[in-house]
């Protein structure tokens, strides 16, 4: 396929296509070991869907609750919450099917739909492809409630890596152009400022997982010519940070992305939003996705009782009203 902007350079190009090529092996390897699958309940594969965004159509994956769970939440008057899980892959992997150890855990325990986005990524396309489609992912969610039967009012977003900051993407979109905020947003081993230099991103580790070579060919290919303190770019230069809903960010103590997302939950912290945060010290980037099967079980737990946390008190926040 040829590069839509000649302006990428070759070599940055040529490294982002071999990411393409080996990255989905490695994750397809990683989570043969059905150790580091956590669901409890047999949750069916995922429904093949599309979802229409400003850049065309763009496939998706929809993992559903058990049916005896649907029954039970229509039962008690309420429609299930859905979860908008964005996948990682430093901007330039197309491999949603790498979360489904973390969908299938929240289709089960949490007994809320799932939705996977496969967006466009570099080289191909650049900035803000990737950020918009995710974006009209969530705005098709909101719209498809009555259709699909979810409740358009519980409805979070979250990912890990690359899919943590286009999260925070789709939130910082929505409060712009004034849509209903995700009520809540799971984040793990992310990126929240791409505008960091290089220098300031360290790690105990001789050779961390994300050094300097991948945060240059993320910034050469998808992010070139993009302004890199846009808070579309970078969501921790939004300026009403205060109005983020609850946030869960988990780091890894070896991991050079840890940096700017401490930054993130301090200052939102600051401004008055609800935030966990957790440091796995001895983990390096991807630590839902390997072993130790400890700190993936831990983690991802983690994240289901955020978006539980939230999908109940916004349950009962309407309740009450």
């Amino acid at each position: 396929m040829p590069f839509k902007d000649s302006a990428v350079a070759w070599r940055p190009a040529l490294l982002a296509r071999t990411f393409q090529a080996v990255y989905p092996v490695v994750t397809r390897l990683a989570l043969k070991s059905p150790k580091l699958q956590f669901a409890t309940k047999p949750v069916a594969g995922p429904e093949r869907i599309t979802i229409p965004t400003r850049h065309g159509d763009i496939p998706a994956l929809l993992y559903s609750p058990l049916p005896a769970d649907l029954e039970a939440q229509l039962a008690a008057g309420r429609r299930p919450p859905v979860h908008l899980l964005v996948h990682g892959g430093a901007f330039v992997v197309r491999h949603p099917e790498q979360e489904d150890n973390v969908a299938r855990y929240l289709a089960s325990e949490v007994g809320c739909y799932v939705v996977l986005p496969d967006y466009d990524v570099g080289p191909q396309v650049r900035f803000p492809v990737a950020e918009q489609e995710c974006y009209d992912a969530y705005l098709w969610i909101l719209e498809q409630a009555g259709t699909r039967g979810w409740d358009k009012d519980r409805v979070s977003v979250g990912g890990a890596s690359a899919g943590a900051k286009l999260s925070l993407s789709v939130l910082v979109q929505a409060l712009q152009d004034g849509q209903p905020a995700p009520v809540a947003a799971s984040l793990e081993y992310g990126v929240s400022d791409i505008s960091l230099p290089d220098e300031s991103r360290t790690s105990p580790r001789r050779m961390p997982i994300i050094g300097p070579w991948m945060m240059r060919m993320i910034r050469e290919t998808y992010f070139l010519g993009a302004d890199l303190t846009d808070p579309v770019v970078s969501p921790a230069k939004y300026p009403k940070l205060g109005d983020f809903p609850p946030l869960l960010i988990l780091t890894g103590g070896l991991d050079t992305l840890r940096h700017d997302m401490r930054a993130l939950a301090d200052e939102a912290g600051k401004n008055g939003v609800e935030v966990v945060r957790h440091e796995f010290d001895d983990s390096d980037h991807g630590f839902t996705h390997v072993k130790p099967v400890e700190t993936a079980r831990a983690a991802i737990t983690m994240v289901g009782d955020h978006l539980r946390t939230a999908y109940d008190t916004t349950t009962n926040r309407g309740t009450a009203a």
